[in-house]
């Protein structure tokens, strides 16, 4: 007698490489849109800063024009913020102390 698997096992072995087949495939095709979507995605972000940068001509003409709206300096809104930040936690604390 020769020893024959079970349909079932057949069955389970064919699922299983059709899926894997299918996993495999879907990868392949989906692989290079990925890596295309990436790559253009670090051009746009090399493109932007210079995009922020071409707009000194609506700045300089703010400036000809008298408006003094221009944003405070990276160091002015920090120390704006850690202000905000320690009054913050100062008042947590009393809060904490009185309850």
């Amino acid at each position: 007698m020769t020893d024959r698997p079970a349909s079932s096992t057949i069955f389970t072995a064919v699922f299983y490489g059709a899926v894997l087949g299918g996993v495999a495939m879907a990868w392949l095709l989906l692989a290079p849109r990925q890596r295309d979507r990436l790559v253009s995605r670090q051009r746009r972000m090399l493109h932007m800063p210079r995009m922020t940068h071409d707009d000194s001509y609506e700045e300089e003409d703010a400036i000809a024009d008298g408006e003094k709206n221009l944003p405070q300096p990276l160091e002015d809104r920090m120390s704006q913020i850690q202000n905000s930040i320690e009054d913050v936690r100062r008042q947590l604390e009393a809060m904490g102390n009185d309850g």
